[in-house]
């Protein structure tokens, strides 16, 4: 009996590999990075991402005089009430506070936070102050390439001071983005933010406001300078979200466009002919008037809505709405 299937088993094998008019199946196999390659780029994002986070915030944020929020508004304040003179030797420790606040932040919330993304960001906060520390002290102590300097910039300057807070944020928000790609962070507000995947039901988003919001109204005193720490503090936050997002998403941003139609196959045609996209077509009922019609879903370019309008503009009784869609995994095009 095993034998008969066996050769029964080798005959129809036999006969597959002999017809030719059979099509053949292909095969997708899906390559992944080794760990080896994984673990230097996830090196050098992190590398990139404390050198960049270090630059912003030694040109930029503490010449002007504000607190960002976080451990960086935190770091911020200190550096202005020691008034540490590097020139005669003095070295500025308060970059160790981006250690100090992360390890403990990171001890609370290592039975409720991926280990892989403690680990991450705890060596993200070490090369912060690394970079850091070098920077304030060994690299450039004196600000020779900065806007502005801390102790020269007179509170009145708003213009200048305006331009720092835009400029941080850039540099910040270009930091975050590079940290977050290989699933770390910045450390601080961040890791409490991540909390939020694991406690969906808590308010944590309320909770970092509040933070952030205390460590910018103390701002107002340690500067004396009323509300303009705040000021600059909106506008340094506002940028640096915007930046993050628009790095992380932004580039893979397209429009999403649903269509109720009778010419499904006519409008797919146009659509692949004319906008190099395809589309899916899925069965539908016009409830109104019981009329068969057809679900069409397309994902374009924003800068093809215009022609994606002319196309449906051609055929009766046909309406769309429209979408945006953040992000684009796997094949955008045909």
């Amino acid at each position: 009996m095993i034998p008969e299937l066996i050769q029964n088993v080798q005959s129809e094998n036999h006969d597959h590999e002999e017809t030719p008019d059979r099509p053949e199946r292909e095969i997708f196999v899906i390559r992944q990075k080794s760990p080896r390659a994984q673990h230097i780029k996830c090196g050098v994002y992190l590398l990139l991402a404390a050198v960049i986070y270090a630059v912003g915030f030694h040109y930029f944020i503490a010449p002007a005089q504000f607190a960002p929020g976080g451990v960086g508004g935190i770091i911020a304040m200190v550096k202005h009430l020691l008034h540490v003179d590097t020139s005669v030797g003095q070295f500025d420790f308060s970059s160790l506070l981006l250690l100090l606040i992360n390890v403990p932040l990171a001890l609370i919330t290592m039975k409720r936070l991926s280990k892989e993304f403690l680990v991450s960001t705890l060596v993200e906060s070490a090369l912060m102050m690394i970079a850091l520390f070098l920077l304030d002290n060994i690299i450039d102590p004196n600000y020779a390439f900065t806007i502005c300097h801390a102790a020269s910039v007179p509170s009145g300057d708003i213009g200048t001071r305006i331009v720092c807070a835009l400029f941080g944020g850039v540099t910040y928000g270009i930091s975050l983005s590079l940290a977050l790609s290989v699933n770390s962070s910045t450390g601080g507000a961040d890791i409490i933010a991540a909390l939020q995947t694991k406690n969906p039901g808590k308010s944590v988003p309320t909770l970092i406001f509040i933070v952030n919001l205390v460590i910018v109204g103390v701002s107002v005193f340690v500067y004396n300078d009323n509300l303009m720490p705040i000021f600059l503090a909106l506008i340094y936050m506002f940028v640096s979200t915007h930046t993050s997002d628009t790095i992380m998403c932004g580039a893979k941003s397209a429009m999403k466009f649903e269509v109720v139609t009778e010419y499904g196959e006519e409008i797919s045609q146009e659509i692949i002919s004319e906008l190099g996209h395809t589309a899916t077509v899925l069965p539908a009922e016009g409830m109104f008037e019981h009329k068969n019609k057809c679900l069409l879903v397309c994902v374009i370019q924003p800068r093809q809505v215009v022609k994606f309008k002319n196309i449906i503009n051609k055929y009766p009784n046909t309406f769309a709405y429209i979408g945006t869609v953040n992000e684009i995994i796997g094949k955008f095009r045909r």
